[in-house]
């Protein structure tokens, strides 16, 4: 009985030292009805520093591969992935294929073998030209047949040349399934790259018609978004520069530092942070200082402290809400737009950043997509944004010219509305049925009231003549304080009598209604010059300026002949 123990203990014992030769579990994949999936447990993974060889890798114990175990961080080392593809439930071949998930993983070298065969293998790389790869597709792929009713067992290497972020995302995909699905990617994101080319057309079109530099640098801004994005998703390998390998592998990080440059340049012009916010602009302007610097000494050769001042940049700029709240709090309202559009990018740039860089997360850089999106969807805010700049733009400048041709105490017009409203009406009076008259207005022994009641009195007074006229006229007439204490009215009447009957509506009001101020009620009124100006009367040359002249006459033959009176200049008309 002790032989046949010790037997069993040393029989027991064999079985756990060759366990770790067996080539894989004997729990399999099935893919007997693929579609597309993730390689996950029973998958098994392996990290190391070493540079195995297949054999070594095959006495290596590998751990369960699950979602927890995707992200790696930013690494240098080598990762192994293993797994057996069981095809025995079929009676047919099953066609299949597997790749990464990024575009930028150095090299994805595949070991294969059929039941009882011998392990082949298949390097892909992408430190080739990319014209040299077996499948014309974004990643690195490999395409392989199941025999009916056997397995594959695989052993996939994965690493990076040098140290950058890992994923141990592998897709494994029927090989039909696959096609299709490339060519609805490519639609989706050839949909993406036409709406940034758009939006730059544009862009740029506004920065021409209006020599606006912030249109230039947001068109620098969504041309660099569209490069970092076709380098992300591997388009730019594919088809801008397939046989520029530097620019595949080297080109990621100093994209990322120009692009985030440029985002920069932007906010500094769009929130006018030099004149608004000195300090922080100066802050800006170093660490665009730093990232230039990081990008030139990428050019020597110089590759992780770029790396991490890389991912550093893009953290960055998950900062910019912050300084679109503190430009919107400081009178810039088209920035609560730039607030909404970085928020909107920040959200999946913070996830890509942190599954990227840490292993905290357990997707993968699926990320990415929300990134991306994201990054659309900023693109179009922005655009609002401008938009909404370009309104306060036009909104200031009508404010501006309001505030040039706007009395500043009565808010009544100035001369030179008067002279506008005069040429306007010139243009269009010919073609116009009606007459138009002048009518000039001073205010009656107006110094007296001056000196007896005081200056704010006065302007108490001249208050009330326009709000008067204001109520007299029609939207369409003109009413201005043309200077102390006269007025003009340039308007229209169907004739010299119903023009004389709204200049007598005036002066009957304003010499029934006393001004009230101070307690005191201050008795006025006013005398009146009126004059036909279109159509064209003889006696003057049809400029504004002999016009009012004719006018200033009337008004003065009101005072000779006692004040508070309208008088009226009829002349005969031009033929």
């Amino acid at each position: 009985m002790p032989h046949k123990y010790n037997s069993s203990l040393l029989a027991l014992a064999l079985l756990l030292l060759l366990a770790p030769l067996q080539p894989l579990s004997a729990a399999a994949v099935d893919i007997a009805d693929l579609d597309h999936q993730l390689l996950r447990a029973p998958a098994g993974f392996l990290q190391t520093d070493a540079q195995l060889t297949l054999d070594d890798a095959r006495e290596r114990r590998f751990a369960p591969l699950t979602a927890s175990d995707v992200n790696r961080g930013i690494s240098g080392e080598t990762y192994w992935i293993r797994v057996r593809l069981d095809n025995v439930r079929s009676d047919r071949p099953r066609h299949w294929l597997i790749h990464h998930e990024t575009s930028y993983l150095d090299d994805f070298v595949v070991h294969y073998a059929d039941a009882g065969g011998i392990f082949r293998t298949r390097a892909l790389s992408d430190r080739l030209p990319f014209h040299s790869r077996a499948e014309d597709y974004r990643k690195l792929a490999f395409r392989h047949s199941t025999p009916a009713g056997s397995y594959t067992d695989l052993y996939l290497e994965l690493r990076n040349q040098k140290p950058d972020s890992v994923s141990l995302n592998v897709h494994l995909w029927d090989l039909e399934r696959f096609h299709s699905s490339v060519q609805r990617q490519n639609l989706v994101h050839g949909a993406y790259f036409g709406i940034l080319l758009t939006l730059l057309a544009v862009t740029l079109l506004c920065a021409a018609l209006l020599r606006d530099k912030v249109y230039v640098h947001y068109g620098v801004f969504l041309l660099l978004t569209g490069v970092l994005w076709a380098l992300m998703n591997g388009y730019a390998y594919q088809y801008l520069w397939p046989a520029s390998v530097f620019w595949h592998n080297e080109g990621f990080h100093i994209v990322f530092l120009l692009f985030a440059i440029s985002a920069l340049q932007f906010s500094r012009g769009f929130l006018k942070t030099r004149q608004r916010l000195p300090s922080v602009d100066r802050v800006i302007l170093v660490l665009q200082l730093v990232m230039a610097t990081g990008i030139l000494i990428r050019f020597m050769g110089v590759y992780e402290p770029v790396l991490y001042l890389a991912y550093g940049a893009l953290s960055v700029l998950l900062l910019l809400p912050l300084l679109g709240v503190q430009a919107y709090r400081d009178g810039l309202r088209y920035a609560r737009w730039y607030v909404a559009a970085w928020l909107a990018y920040a959200g999946g740039l913070v996830v890509a950043v942190l599954s990227a860089s840490t292993s905290l997360l357990p997707w993968g850089m699926q990320p990415l997509v929300y990134a991306q999106v994201g990054s659309l969807v900023e693109a179009f805010l922005l655009v609002v944004a401008l938009g909404e700049r370009l309104v306060g733009w036009e909104r200031d400048r009508r404010s501006a010219l309001r505030m040039a041709n706007q009395d500043p105490l009565t808010g009544l017009g100035n001369r030179r509305q008067l002279s506008e409203a005069f040429n306007a009406l010139s243009d269009t009076g010919t073609r116009s049925e009606m007459p138009a008259f002048m009518l000039m207005i001073d205010l009656d022994h107006f110094k007296e009231i001056n000196d007896t009641y005081g200056h704010e009195a006065g302007d108490a007074v001249l208050l009330n003549v326009a709000a008067l006229l204001v109520r007299q006229c029609r939207a369409n007439d003109t009413c201005v304080r043309y200077g102390g204490e006269e007025f003009a009215m340039l308007f229209q009447a169907p004739s010299v009598s119903d023009a004389q009957e709204v200049a007598e509506r005036i002066r009957r009001e304003f010499s029934r209604i006393p001004t009230s101020t101070g307690g005191r009620r201050i008795r006025h009124t006013l005398s009146a010059g009126l004059v036909q100006v279109l159509p064209l009367t003889s006696g003057h040359d049809g400029s504004l300026q002999s016009l009012i002249a004719m006018a200033d006459g009337a008004l003065y033959m009101a005072k000779r002949a006692g004040r508070n009176r309208v008088m009226v200049r009829e002349q005969a008309a031009v033929a």
